[in-house]
């Protein structure tokens, strides 16, 4: 008889253990769901003033690349009509020659500098995405969010019919991108960051370590955004 109630009294401690387990379990996996807030990307790249100044930034420095170009070339078609005038042929030959090697050299420097607009240009472009992340970042920490998500769902999907994918795969593959379908405004904190950014731009702080000097991309790039560069040849 004792064995039967020791025996009982085991199984009873291991039924409550098990029971113990799961409700420990359960308190677990409800737990209090995470603050989430969402961010138009677009509206705010739209409005803050360092993207503003960026573009700035970017024009000029694409308007003096495309001067200095205009200016080297306008020097060789001087030079070319002052070589077609010498009466030496052999002269004449020489000059022409030489201002073929000058073409040459422009278009390698063209090209040098074209791409050190587009690093440049793609250094401020992160430097200013970094700053979008440490203000939301710092944000979100102050009013309580775990998270904040980037919302795509209303973001206009278009489709070139010149490019050379189809139209139909262009869309497809901008719908395949998308990961947020829905956001609710009441947790939209887009026009706070941009506020929030914009002060502290004209405050003259910054949120990440400030970026080389900006220049205009490349004309091959395939971003709409930044204006277009120098590259052009001679």
């Amino acid at each position: 008889m004792k064995k039967h109630i020791v025996a009982a009294c085991a199984a009873l401690a291991g039924v409550a253990a098990i029971a113990g387990s799961a409700a420990w379990a359960t308190v677990r996996l409800a737990a209090q769901p995470s603050a989430v807030a969402s961010v138009d990307i677009i509206k705010l790249l739209d409005k803050l003033t360092e993207r503003s100044d960026l573009d700035i930034e970017l024009g000029q420095q694409g308007a003096r690349a495309q001067a200095e170009i205009k200016a080297r070339r306008d020097r060789l078609e001087q030079r070319a009509k002052e070589a077609e005038a010498i009466v030496d042929q052999a002269e004449r030959r020489r000059a022409q020659d030489g201002l073929a090697l000058e073409q040459l050299e422009l278009r390698e420097w063209m090209i040098i500098k074209d791409s050190e607009l587009d690093r440049d240009a793609a250094t401020r472009w992160r430097s200013l995405y970094r700053n979008i992340v440490a203000e939301a970042e710092k944000f979100a920490q102050g009013e309580g969010y775990q998270y904040v998500i980037v919302y795509d769902g209303p973001a206009k999907i278009d489709a070139n019919p010149r490019a050379q994918q189809s139209m139909a795969q262009q869309v497809v593959d901008q719908i395949m991108r998308r990961r947020i379908l829905f956001a609710d405004k009441a947790d939209d904190i887009t026009d706070k960051l941009i506020l929030r950014m914009n002060n502290a731009r004209a405050a003259g702080v910054t949120s990440s370590p400030a970026a080389t000097p900006a220049a205009a991309p490349s004309t091959s790039s395939s971003a709409t955004v930044p204006p277009p560069s120098a590259g052009a040849t001679p």
